[in-house]
């Protein structure tokens, strides 16, 4: 078959993200190729078309199925229609015999694992120490991100206790589109309103929380923002610095475990819970690797090292160190003791971050609420980055003390904890781009300030850059400076 003909029974691609949003009433419905980056609005009466080729049947039947679904067409518009989102990349073909057994399952849907394979049961659990968290109820993590998944019994049990939020009791699809791809799949996503998880309250309260109790939210949300890494030696058990409420608590006694102290093994933990694995080897700067192992013990070193005046300053001298000397004691004596951050070698990540920003606010505005707080972070970290594009600016900028030192610390140890540096990025560039995120958090203030804003999520800037990097795709600008270099 060729691949411009469309196929005799398709369905969307599993590199298809499927999320509903509705602004004000207006429902909308975005298509985004997680592959090309390639956003595509759909109206409701689209979607339920598209919904229908979900593998099994022809164009004749697609039809006939959104038919009773009240989205009507004629065969050749539906036909037209398909091949353009063919065209385009964002069909596939049904999946049979063996390709069907060999299909990748959707995430969420993690298939089950021999423990062996999964680390050892017996891994000891290494919790982030001298850290509780403080929660604020505000629900700002809840207004933040793109997607947030349900499993089936969660789906279930969301639409039970809330039939009335976007008439799900009577229908999954009303309150929720599939993870990827069209259904069947394992987990769902629920829609957003205004950017904000559609059972979220007026206050930023979780409406499933209020009625059913913690249990009553699914399991990401339960353990959000917890992370799990096995690294050989323990599964490392520590927090993303993208929730607000993270850098709130640190330093402050009195609030609620990371986890419950009853867990002590992985075997103990629920078994739909992600744990990442550290790979064997681990890249650590252009051309050069190092072993897990070794990995480990650098980071415990560099935990353990002295905070240098500067953090930003300090992994920026710390990424040249580990591309000259390895992981070596000598290259965390450099970020002890670092030199000033000069703004010629910060200048390219802060115009790759600003190029990225900039389109997604310019992606934003087709679609997204402006009471979305994903897209006025958008423009707030394109203005900060605008901004110090001007070297006085920027020089200025490093010129003056972390107005938030104590933070800065923090992030940088949890990170440590929970091995975050440590991707696909080589250590060395990933260093250098954590000390971009800082500057650019302490720039955020003044590019906020200046657009009238007192949203409460504001308050700890470096978690909205980490949100806005990670959970919008902005993290990507680290590897087109890698790539450049």
């Amino acid at each position: 078959m060729s691949p411009n003909t469309l196929p005799a029974r398709p369905r969307l691609a599993a590199h298809v993200l499927v999320r509903r949003h509705l602004v004000g009433e207006e429902e909308r419905i975005i298509l985004h190729d997680v592959r090309s980056g390639q956003l595509l609005q759909l109206g409701a009466r689209e979607w339920v078309l598209l919904s229908a080729a979900d593998g099994t049947r022809d164009v004749e039947g697609i039809v006939i199925a959104a038919a009773r679904e009240g989205a009507h067409a004629r065969a050749p518009a539906a036909h037209a229609f398909l091949a353009q989102l063919h065209a385009a990349g964002l069909l596939e073909a049904e999946a049979t015999g063996d390709d069907a057994v060999r299909a990748e399952p959707a995430a969420g849907a993690r298939p089950a694992r021999a423990p062996e394979e999964r680390g050892g049961r017996a891994r000891p659990l290494e919790v982030l120490p001298d850290f509780s968290l403080h929660c604020d109820g505000r629900g700002s993590c809840c207004r933040i991100y793109a997607s947030i998944l349900f499993d089936p019994e969660e789906a279930a049990r969301a639409r039970a206790l809330r039939p009335d939020v976007l008439s799900g009791g009577a229908r999954h699809e009303r309150a929720f589109t599939p993870e990827r791809g069209t259904w069947p799949c394992a987990a769902s996503v629920v829609a957003m309103r205004d950017g904000r998880c559609a059972y979220l309250e007026g206050e930023g309260r979780c409406s499933l929380h209020a009625i059913g109790g913690p249990e009553a939210k699914p399991l990401g949300c339960r353990t959000f923002p917890t992370s799990f890494v096995d690294d050989g030696e323990s599964v490392r058990v520590s927090v993303a610095a993208e929730c607000a409420c993270v850098l709130a608590s640190a330093g402050r006694p009195g609030g609620a475990p990371l986890l419950d102290p009853r867990l002590r093994v992985r075997g103990d933990l629920d078994e739909r819970i992600d744990v990442a694995e550290l790979p064997d080897r681990a890249p650590i700067s252009p051309g050069a690797t190092a072993s897990r192992a070794e990995l480990v013990a650098w980071s415990r070193r560099l935990a353990a090292a002295a905070p240098p005046p500067d953090v930003a300053a300090g992994l920026f001298a710390l990424a040249a160190a580990v591309e000259a000397e390895g992981l070596t004691g000598g290259a965390i004596a450099r970020f002890e003791r670092p030199d000033p951050l000069e703004p010629a070698a910060l200048g390219p990540w802060l115009a790759a971050l600003h190029g990225r920003a900039a389109r997604r606010v310019r992606e934003d505005a087709a679609w997204r609420s402006e009471r979305d707080l994903a897209r006025r972070a958008a423009q707030w970290i394109a203005a900060a980055t605008l901004a110090l594009a001007e070297p006085d600016l920027l020089a200025a900028l490093l010129a003056t003390p972390a107005p938030a030192p104590d933070r800065e610390r923090f992030y940088l140890r949890a990170a440590l904890h929970g091995h975050r540096l440590i991707g696909a990025l080589p250590l060395s560039l990933a260093l250098r781009d954590r000390a971009a995120r800082l500057v650019v958090a302490r720039a955020l203030p003044v590019a906020v300030a200046a657009a009238g804003d007192d949203d409460p999520a504001c308050a700890e800037p470096i978690a909205l850059v980490e949100a806005m990097l990670r959970g919008h795709g902005l993290e990507a600008y680290a590897a087109e400076v890698a790539g450049a270099r």
